[in-house]
C-alpha cells in the first residue's frame, strides 16, 4: 500500500529545486562552504534554476573569482552552459575589465551558440568589449559564423558603429598570421 503525502510534504522535485537555489545563492554570495557542502549532497554544479541560470552564471556575473576557479576546476564549461538568450551581454564573459577574471582557465567552446546562433564574439563585437574580442579570436572564435540574422560578428560591430572591435578583429588575425610581427 502506498501512503499518500500530506500537503506539508515536499515532492522530492520542490526538495531538489530548492537545494539548485540554495547553490546558485551561494555562488552568488560567494559562499564557497555552503556550495561545497551542497555539491557533497549530490547537487550538480551544472544545475539550473527556472531561469536557466547556473552557479557559474551567479559567480561570474558578481565577480567571485574563488568559486568560479572551483565550478572550473570541477568540470562545469564556461561558454557551452551559458543561456545567451536569458544574459543578453552573456555578462560572465564580456563585463569590461574582467578579462583576467574570465580567461585564467582552459575555454569551453568559443564558438558555441544561442538560439539565435549568436557566439560570444557575436555579443562581445556588439557591446563593444575590445579586449575580450582580442581573446575570443586568438582562442579561435570564427569571425564568419553568421547568426540567425545572416550576420557576422564583425557585421555586428560595425551596425554599432564599433570600429574599434573591427581594428582589433584585425590586428589580432593580423598578429595570427604572421606570428612575430606586432601590429597596431
Amino acid at each position: 500500500m502506498v501512503a499518500e503525502a500530506s500537503g506539508t510534504e515536499q515532492t522530492h522535485a520542490e526538495t531538489m529545486q530548492e537545494n539548485v537555489e540554495e547553490l546558485l545563492e551561494a555562488a552568488r554570495y560567494d559562499d564557497i562552504d555552503d556550495l561545497i557542502r551542497l555539491a557533497s549532497t549530490g547537487v550538480s554544479l551544472d544545475s539550473k534554476d527556472l531561469q536557466g541560470r547556473t552557479a557559474l552564471h551567479m559567480a561570474a556575473a558578481n565577480g567571485h573569482l574563488g568559486i568560479v576557479e572551483y565550478l572550473i576546476g570541477n568540470g562545469v564549461v564556461i561558454f557551452p552552459t551559458l543561456n545567451f538568450d536569458l544574459f543578453p551581454k552573456a555578462r560572465a564573459a564580456l563585463a569590461p575589465g574582467e578579462l583576467d577574471f574570465i580567461f585564467p582557465f582552459e575555454l569551453g567552446d568559443v564558438n558555441a551558440s544561442n538560439m539565435e546562433k549568436n557566439t560570444p564574439l557575436h555579443y562581445a563585437c556588439l557591446s563593444g568589449h575590445v579586449e575580450v574580442v582580442k581573446k575570443l579570436v586568438q582562442s579561435g572564435a570564427s569571425v564568419s559564423l553568421l547568426n540567425s540574422h545572416e550576420r557576422t560578428p564583425i557585421d555586428e560591430a560595425m551596425s554599432m558603429g564599433k570600429m574599434d572591435v573591427i581594428d582589433a578583429i584585425n590586428e589580432t588575425m593580423a598578429e595570427l598570421e604572421l606570428p612575430g610581427v606586432n601590429v597596431s
